[in-house]
């Protein structure tokens, strides 16, 4: 029956996403209590954001967004690939949210140069930039902490890609946990939050290198150029 198949179906996507605020609550409570263990091992970020990107094609399509990605060839970082993912999930979702139907959202990438401060080694960039209605100045760190969520009034957590809807407010806390983890940084460019003139925003994810070992070159993942979205997807890599 057509009207039971419609209940199952919700039901089915409402418990996918109780297990992922769940998921997102036990990782928050590892990186807390210092206790979030990672798996490392070598990673192309650029192939990563492209996998995550890939999974993103209905919400896209739903809001007639446009995603575009222009990643170089980039040095692959040692992280823990499983739970990095879900950083740049975050954020693409959030630009998703974020941009009015028929915006446009683009990831690039670029190598950070050594600095003796943070980055002894130089590092890795992805920005995740959108054209969507931005950040006040004075939230700019606020984002980032736990339940924290934009007019919560009036908003609730079952959509991820409608327009300013509502969420757990955990995946920036999460992004920032895990980014530091692994001892990047994370952070938001914007010139301030306007529904009518929009903006935007550019969420910055940086990701240390590490020394590498005498006589070795330092391994470099694909370049990927992608879109999806508004026009047919083009993908080279």
């Amino acid at each position: 029956d057509d009207n039971i198949k419609q209940v199952i179906g919700s039901l089915h996507k409402s418990t996918l996403r109780l297990h992922e605020i769940m998921d997102s609550m036990f990782d928050i409570a590892q990186i807390d209590a210092r206790a979030l263990q990672l798996h490392v091992q070598p990673v192309d970020t650029a192939a990563l954001v492209r996998d995550v990107c890939n999974g993103l094609k209905k919400p896209l399509a739903d809001r007639n967004l446009s995603l575009t990605l222009d990643l170089p060839p980039l040095p692959t970082v040692k992280a823990d690939p499983n739970i990095l993912r879900k950083v740049f999930s975050h954020l693409v979702n959030n630009a998703i949210k974020f941009t009015p139907n028929d915006g446009s959202i683009r990831v690039t990438g670029t190598v950070a140069r050594p600095s003796k401060v943070d980055l002894p080694y130089g590092g890795v960039e992805i920005i995740v930039t959108d054209t969507g209605v931005g950040v006040d100045a004075e939230f700019h760190e606020m984002i980032f902490t736990k339940f924290y969520q934009p007019g919560v009034l009036g908003k609730h957590s079952t959509s991820q890609s409608r327009f300013k809807g509502g969420g757990a407010g955990l995946g920036l806390a999460l992004s920032k946990g895990i980014v530091e983890a692994h001892g990047g940084r994370i952070w938001v460019e914007s010139a301030g939050h306007d529904e009518a003139k929009l903006p935007g925003s550019q969420f910055h994810v940086l990701l240390p290198l590490t020394k590498q070992e005498e006589s070795k070159t330092i391994p470099m993942g694909g370049g990927v150029k992608m879109e999806i979205g508004k026009t047919k997807s083009q993908v080279s890599s």
